[in-house]
């Protein structure tokens, strides 16, 4: 049987994204998993591997950490001889590509996720996109999880014509069955929050800091005119900039949920889905929840364009516009009946081509093709 390797800087990546397709790829190659983490044994119930590497992945540079974690890398690669390796993350990507081509492991694919370099300036910009230009080249295969971000690194020379995307993008689609949406459970999450009748729930679900637009989330909201129409605001995540402390005094209207571990559950307590991020990859949350009828409202990030039909599925505004992003709050506050069928249109627009079956088919495809080579 051949040996698969996955690399990822953080358990959670492989739990949110790679856990399908392990499953699918797991029925035809012995899988192993390199993650930053000691949690081995809760890794080794909840996916299908065979065993976990503890390696020194940070996400921040650190020059000594960073060598020491690439020759440790390399070491471990050259000593197990696996037939494929595939790394998901920047940081993950460089020490996984260098290291397994330094290895010779003989295919080696990785999957761009988004650019951190994206909306960076100066020399700070030269390095990273000088970092994901490296990946690429000691990379055998490249995939790219949505069709704007890779026309957007072709743009860039980061990546050359072998990359490419799988299915009509996203890593790993949306389970249809998963995120499906019900009246009782919508009730049962707004009772639990305390959530009027009539008000009106604007969400967020990711990582709370400055790139995913938080800030500019909080403070457009902050502006709204409660006496005309009750509305609130939940922000569902990490809190990785202590946005809470810095803003929870603006609004009792806003609320903070640091973790969730059932999202289809409880995105359905909110009428309008939002990320007004200032750069993106794709945007698996923004399908999760169109697949769950929630209209959007996200900004224009480039990696954005894949995952709503504006005007149909969902409404869009330039990347840090705060007025902007008040006026279309203010849209769905007074068109509801319109906002309900930009949800309804969001859960076709994702069963055509954003379906968890056809993009796992996508992976084993993939695979199978290679492993041929």
């Amino acid at each position: 049987m051949k040996k698969l390797c996955f690399v990822v800087s953080s358990p959670a990546t492989a739990r949110a994204f790679l856990k399908g397709p392990m499953q699918i790829l797991a029925k035809k190659y012995a899988l192993y998993l390199i993650a930053n983490t000691q949690d081995i044994a809760a890794l080794k119930k909840e996916l299908p591997i065979k065993a976990v590497h503890f390696q020194a992945i940070e996400r921040g540079v650190n020059p000594i950490k960073d060598l020491w974690c690439l020759i440790s890398m390399w070491r471990f690669l050259r000593r197990e001889k696996f037939d494929a390796l595939h790394s998901v993350s920047p940081k993950a990507g460089l020490m996984a590509m260098l290291g397994g081509y330094l290895a010779r492991v003989p295919l080696r694919t990785h999957t761009f996720t988004g650019q951190v370099w994206a909306n960076k300036k100066g020399v700070y910009r030269l390095i990273l996109k000088s970092i994901d230009r490296l990946i690429a080249r000691c990379a055998s295969h490249v995939l790219v999880d949505g069709k704007s971000q890779l026309s957007y690194l072709k743009a860039h020379g980061i990546v050359g014509e072998q990359a490419q995307v799988l299915g009509e993008g996203s890593i790993c689609g949306v389970s249809l069955e998963r995120f499906n949406p019900t009246k009782e459970i919508r009730q049962k999450r707004r009772n639990a929050l305390s959530i009027a009748e009539d008000e009106c729930v604007f969400m967020f679900l990711g990582r709370l800091n400055k790139d995913k637009g938080v800030i500019d989330l909080i403070q457009a909201f902050a502006q709204l005119d409660q006496a005309k129409k009750p509305s609130s605001l939940f922000l569902v995540g990490h809190d990785e900039e202590q946005i809470k402390a810095r803003f929870q005094h603006i609004s009792s209207k806003i609320h903070f949920i640091p973790f969730e571990k059932k999202p289809e559950e409880l995105l359905q307590a909110c009428d309008s889905f939002c990320l007004p991020s200032y750069r993106e990859g794709f945007g698996l949350s923004v399908i999760e929840a169109a697949a769950l009828e929630k209209p959007i409202i996200c900004s224009n990030a480039y990696g954005l364009a894949d995952t709503i039909v504006e005007g149909e599925t969902g409404l869009r505004h330039a990347v840090g516009d705060i007025e902007g992003l008040k006026q279309q709050f203010n849209y769905a506050l007074n068109h509801p009946k319109e906002m309900r069928a930009m949800g309804k249109a969001g859960r076709k627009y994702v069963e055509d081509n954003f379906s968890e079956k056809v993009l796992l088919a996508e992976w084993q495809a993939f695979y199978e093709k290679l492993v041929k080579l």
